[in-house]
């Protein structure tokens, strides 16, 4: 039962305004306090904006040349697949015709001296396109030939059938030094040809040779390799063994002209032009000095072999085996492993 005597003098009314606005009060004192501990959890200072810039900088430093490795290593992978390619046409093609495919009656490359550079009346398409059918590209290196036998000499391509010059063959190209696109053609390839033809970054082994001058602009040719002016060789030819000889490499270049067409060593199409002087400094590299990295400025990357990568070169023989052979590697084993028939063999695992 309700004990009114307890209720004598109780405002109840006013007990529960004032426990109501006590109540507020707090809500609003612990909602002000929140939101000064958000903003204060929230703001940051200069100086530990700049400490994290710092720290994401630095970390960015110490990744990106563990990047930069990784992609290269990749590339130089995809490259020496490229090569193995290119070895495995050239066997599959000596299975064929008993011959490796070579010399399609060009002149002597320039600034070779000592090999021969009259042209026979031998005609044909240049190693790169004999290997195509092997390479998948039957189409390519059949538009090619019937180019050439109808547009022979200093005939010029009619612009509607110049298509099958500037096809590309990513076998062809090494990805750490270029795309697989089509380049610029100068004089007087452009003349023939168009604006622009496909290239090669892989060249056959013209042999060793040796400096002729000071200068070191000519070489003067000692043994002949893989590619020989005048004719096409068989396995029987290369009596150093094949396991000991350098048929395909990646060629040097000039760095500012990798990809504007005017490198001497690169101005042929990979579709070739037998009849042009000069050609075959395109597709055909010798060994007379140390190959190395591309560089700039350089005058003399017509002859050599080289490449893009940091360590060194990718080089097929005639075994089908593939080898990245430093920069450091001695120059007498080098000149070794260039010769087919010279009888001077040094084992491949010497690099």
């Amino acid at each position: 039962m309700l004990d009114t005597d307890n209720l004598i003098g109780y405002d109840s009314t006013k007990s529960c305004s004032n426990e109501f606005r006590e109540g507020k009060l707090l809500k609003r004192h612990i909602s002000s306090r929140t939101k000064k501990l958000q903003r204060t959890v929230k703001a940051m200072t200069l100086v530990e904006l700049l400490v994290v810039i710092a720290i994401i900088a630095i970390l960015v430093g110490l990744l990106l040349p563990a990047v930069q490795a990784a992609r290269e290593a990749a590339r130089r992978i995809h490259c020496s697949n490229n090569i193995r390619q290119l070895i495995l046409g050239c066997t599959n093609y000596e299975s064929t015709f008993r011959k490796y495919p070579g010399y399609a009656g060009e002149t002597g490359p320039l600034l070779v001296l000592a090999i021969d550079n009259v042209r026979p009346t031998m005609r044909g398409v240049p190693w790169t396109v004999q290997i195509m059918p092997q390479l998948e590209q039957v189409t390519l290196s059949s538009e090619i030939s019937s180019l050439y036998d109808r547009y022979p000499r200093t005939i010029p391509i009619p612009e509607l059938e110049r298509d099958p010059i500037t096809k590309a063959v990513s076998q062809f190209m090494c990805s750490s030094r270029r795309p697989t696109i089509s380049y610029p053609l100068v004089a007087p390839y452009n003349s023939k040809y168009g604006s622009h033809a496909a290239r090669t970054d892989y060249a056959m082994c013209g042999g060793n040779a040796t400096l002729a001058s000071s200068s070191a602009r000519s070489i003067t040719h000692k043994d002949i390799g893989s590619w020989v002016t005048g004719q096409r060789i068989g396995p029987q030819s290369v009596t150093d063994g094949l396991s000991n000889t350098l048929m395909i490499g990646e060629k040097a270049m000039t760095t500012e002209e990798i990809t504007t067409g005017k490198d001497f060593g690169d101005r042929a199409p990979l579709a070739g032009w037998p009849e042009q002087i000069g050609v075959v400094n395109s597709y055909v590299r010798f060994v007379a000095r140390g190959p190395g990295k591309d560089q700039r400025l350089s005058c003399i990357s017509c002859h050599d072999f080289g490449s893009a990568h940091p360590v060194g070169w990718n080089a097929a023989f005639g075994d089908g085996s593939i080898h990245m052979i430093p920069y450091t590697t001695d120059a007498q084993i080098l000149q070794s492993i260039a010769s087919m028939s010279a009888g001077d063999i040094v084992p491949n695992n010497d690099f």
